[in-house]
């Protein structure tokens, strides 16, 4: 009789490792799925949250579903903290989407071709005092196309 407990035990063990192992991996997969790479010429100076980054070529990394990696030329590199945004139809190219506010600009949107589901950015400080500056000027937007397909 003890055996046989010693034996569903050990089975029961075998199982819910096998499925704890699975379980990571499909996550890892899925992880990897989100490490999309595409290129954006930025023709100005533009603000993120956390810093002013100079106009150039970037190339735009999605680290995780509310994480990408902005990496230009020499120093020019950061990352963004972004949140879920979405449309009604899928955009047939992907694209970065800024808010221009007097002279200065804000990274705003990212969106994948293909996906209706893209990524904003939440209204940074330096935005909202941009605002006030100009008293509440009209904000105009300035979409972007990236350079390249999405690599994986």
């Amino acid at each position: 009789m003890k055996n046989t407990r010693l034996t569903s035990i050990l089975s029961s063990s075998v199982i819910a490792c096998a499925l704890a192992v699975g379980s990571l991996v499909s996550t890892q997969s899925a992880s990897a799925q989100n490490n999309t790479t595409v290129q954006v010429t930025v023709p100005f100076a533009f603000q993120t949250a956390s810093q002013t980054l100079p106009a150039g070529t970037y190339r735009v990394h999605r680290e995780s579903p509310d994480l990408i990696r902005l990496e230009g030329s020499g120093k020019s590199r950061g990352f963004v903290v972004m949140y879920a945004a979405s449309r009604t139809k899928a955009p047939a190219y992907g694209s970065m989407v800024f808010d221009r506010t007097g002279d200065k600009y804000f990274l705003r949107q990212v969106w994948m071709a293909g996906n209706p589901t893209g990524l904003e950015c939440p209204k940074s400080h330096a935005e909202n005092a941009a605002l006030v500056a100009t008293n509440n000027e009209a904000v105009t937007s300035v979409e972007l196309a990236f350079n390249s397909d999405p690599q994986k």
